[in-house]
Formats: structure tokens, C-alpha cells, sequence
């Protein structure tokens, strides 16, 4: 018996054509065979450079779909995200772009057919913050300093045809020549003030190893951002640095300070850096923040299950000893 499109359930798909090392075409072609496949209709929209994604999620939004999905890398699914602020609507992410940290801190499967199948079978909804910068929303991260410098040199090109490695090269090409420069920080209300090398606005995600979230305890759902302050002089600073943070979970040393915000956040440099937030240069400072708690239903695989280890066949005859015959035998 052949089902009625009227009556399925309908997935409006998001997708960058730029992002990673994929072929638009084919990765569209793919994507929606896989969603007939399990009785979904589907409407695409493939981005372009002029789109301002956010309003046009909102509008697919308010003609009536079931599900929003982002195809693309960080930046992409931070833009579809902006659109879906305190919506009932679902987002799926299918990762295609260079690195995918929110995918990996979500771990969402790379696969366009597992992906799919998790959104259109059984799954579990995280519900995430946000970061509102002015009037965009970011999803994963801000930063200002060494990551954002190497964000701001690697460009499109170098990451279609180099990939991961593109941010890498840029990296050590910055590591080596550390600057500080002053900051002031007001987070909710408390001012801090110091010299840094990087300032490292984490929402849920640092770079994408959740071994590493898990340390700093950044959650994706805890209604605050957690403020990363990193002091390092020289690439000789890092060992002592990841040690003290990882390791011994300080959150204040002479090189290093963490702090979080749940409202509000405001960083200010002396000279004015560049910003970057979900791989994406935003700006220079100073820059605001505004946080979102929870405002976003997120589509991820369900928890595995927690198998304990079956006890070993116990004789109870051996255990226990059997009773001498009494008066109450």
C-alpha cells in the first residue's frame, strides 16, 4: 500500500554546498532517499554566501515542518540554530565540514544513512544553550587570541583542499610567537582583569574531544558559558598548562583561570582582536554575550545502555552453611 505524502512527516534540510570535501549534488541526492526511505518528504534549501539563514529557518519554521536539519560544519549548524530558539521543532545535524567539533561533542554520527536513522527512528533530544552575539546566535564557542588569529588565516580554499590540517599549519605557525595582550571581563556583573594569550568562550565544546569537556566540566545544557584564560608566554607554557587544567582540574594558577557567566558576558581587549566564534571570524572586540539556557531541541543518538558484569554462578551450599538440627529444625 503506498503511502500519502500529505500525511508524512516533513524535514526542511539546510545545506551548505562549501563545506568540507563533499559533493553538493550527490550528498543532496543521498540525504533525500534516505529520508523517503523511512516516509518523509523533504525541502531543501542549498545556502548561499547572501542567505541570512537564521530568518529563513524561522519562516520554514512558521509554514509548518517537523524537523530542521543542518548539513554543513560548525558555522552551519550554528546559523540554522539561530533560527530555532524556543521552538518545539527538532534539529539534526548531518556533519560535512572540516573539523565538526559540535558533532563530536554530540557524538552524531558522520554516515549520512545512520545519521538519518537516528532522526527518523529512536533517538534522545538534548535541549542546548545558546550564545546571542548581538542579533546572530552562536552555538559552540568564542574566542579571542591564538585560535581566533588561526581562524582568521586559514582560508576557505586551504580547508576544501587540506581539511583539518589547514587549521593545524596556521596554528604552529602562531604558537611559536605568543602574544598577551590586556583584557577586562565582566561576567554577570563581576569585572576581571589580566593579560592573556587566548580568551576561550566555551558553551559546550572546546574542540570537539568530549575527554576534554568532560575535565573542564563544560556541559552543553548547563545554562552557563565557562570562560577559558589562558596565560601562556611560549609554546614551552602549554605541557605545565594542560597538566594543571587536565590533570590536576585547577581552574586558577599563574597561567590559567577559569570562570563562567549564566546572564551575561563582556570581553574588551587592549588592542582590539579579532573574534571568532564556531569557526567563523564575527568581529573585533569588545563583544557581548548574552547566554541562552536550553532553548534549542537538539536530535542525538540514545545513551547506550550500562551493562553491569553478570556475577560469577555462585553455590550457595558453599556460601552458606547448612544448619545443625535443633529444637527449631
Amino acid at each position: 500500500m503506498k503511502t500519502n505524502p500529505a500525511l508524512n512527516p516533513t524535514a526542511f534540510i539546510v545545506l551548505n554546498p562549501v563545506a568540507g570535501l563533499t559533493n553538493a549534488q550527490i550528498l543532496q541526492r543521498h540525504i533525500e532517499n534516505r529520508f523517503h526511505a523511512s516516509g518523509w518528504n523533504t525541502r531543501f534549501h542549498v545556502t548561499r554566501a547572501e542567505d541570512t539563514i537564521a530568518a529563513l529557518v524561522r519562516e520554514e519554521l512558521a509554514n509548518g515542518v517537523d524537523l530542521v536539519v543542518a548539513v554543513g560544519g560548525d558555522g552551519t549548524i550554528a546559523a540554522v540554530s539561530g533560527g530555532m530558539v524556543n521552538s518545539s521543532v527538532p534539529l539534526g545535524i548531518i556533519p560535512t565540514g572540516t573539523w565538526n567539533a559540535i558533532a563530536r561533542n554530540l557524538a552524531i554520527p558522520f554516515n549520512v544513512a545512520r545519521g538519518v536513522k537516528v532522526m527518523t527512528g529512536r533517538h534522545h533530544i538534548k535541549q542546548l544553550d545558546l550564545m546571542q552575539v548581538g542579533g546572530s546566535y552562536q552555538s559552540m564557542n568564542l574566542s579571542i587570541g591564538v585560535s581566533s588569529s588561526m581562524v582568521a588565516s586559514t582560508g576557505r580554499t586551504e580547508k576544501r583542499r587540506w581539511g583539518n590540517l589547514a587549521y593545524f599549519s596556521n596554528l604552529f605557525k602562531q604558537i611559536f610567537g605568543l602574544q598577551q595582550h590586556r583584557y577586562t571581563i565582566v561576567a554577570d556583573g563581576k569585572r576581571y582583569r589580566g593579560r592573556a594569550a587566548e580568551i576561550f568562550v566555551a558553551n559546550y565544546g572546546v574542540v570537539g574531544f568530549n575527554a576534554i569537556e568532560a575535565a573542564l566540566n563544560i556541559k552543553p545544557d548547563d545554562g552557563r558559558v565557562d570562560v577559558l584564560i589562558l596565560r601562556a608566554r611560549t609554546i614551552f607554557d602549554v605541557p605545565s598548562l594542560l597538566w594543571e587544567i587536565l590533570i590536576r582540574r585547577q581552574k586558577r594558577t599563574p597561567k590559567y583561570r577559569q570562570i563562567s557567566a549564566e546572564k551575561t558576558l563582556t570581553i574588551n581587549t587592549s588592542p582590539s582582536g579579532i573574534v571568532q566564534a564556531d569557526g567563523d571570524v564575527i568581529g573585533k572586540t569588545p563583544v557581548s554575550v548574552n547566554v541562552m539556557p536550553r532553548c534549542v531541541k537538539v536530535i542525538v543518538p540514545q545513551p547506550r545502555p550500562i551493562t553491569l558484569p553478570r556475577p560469577a554462578n555462585l553455590n550457595l551450599q558453599e556460601i552458606i552453611p547448612p544448619r545443625k538440627p535443633g529444637i527449631n529444625s
